[in-house]
């Protein structure tokens, strides 16, 4: 298993403007809205709660992508399945949303390894 990463150290990374983390207000695979546990950096919560819905209907289409591709064809090696982030790029900033519901904001004027950040929020306990 690999070792737990702290929310808070996503916000000390170079080039990260912000993070959130969020949970389902139920489990299951209905369409609620998500309820914000913690955000920090330069974001207030009413950004910090649209990054978080935006990201969570981004997921939800995600992982049924993901889905889709298993049930088709599980024995499948080279299908899109196990989904643990994506990525939106934007002219300015973008956003990487992991399955774990955990997203950052970064600065595209800074260099930022999108792999290892990937990496680092999906080990975070959320």
């Amino acid at each position: 298993m690999a070792e737990r990463f702290q929310f808070s150290d996503l916000l000390i990374i170079s080039g990260v403007m912000g993070a959130a983390r969020w949970k389902p207000t139920h489990l299951g695979p209905t369409v609620s809205p998500p309820q914000l546990v913690e955000f920090g950096g330069n974001l207030t919560r009413d950004r910090a709660e649209r990054m978080m819905a935006h990201a969570e209907a981004g997921g939800l289409a995600i992982y049924g992508i993901g889905q889709l591709s298993y049930h088709r064809a599980p024995v499948d090696k080279t299908v899109v399945y196990p989904i643990d982030a994506f990525y939106a790029h934007g002219q300015y900033t973008s956003v990487i949303a992991t399955m774990n519901r955990v997203a950052v904001l970064f600065d595209n004027a800074q260099k930022v390894d999108v792999q290892e950040l990937a990496g680092k929020m999906i080990r975070v306990d959320n």
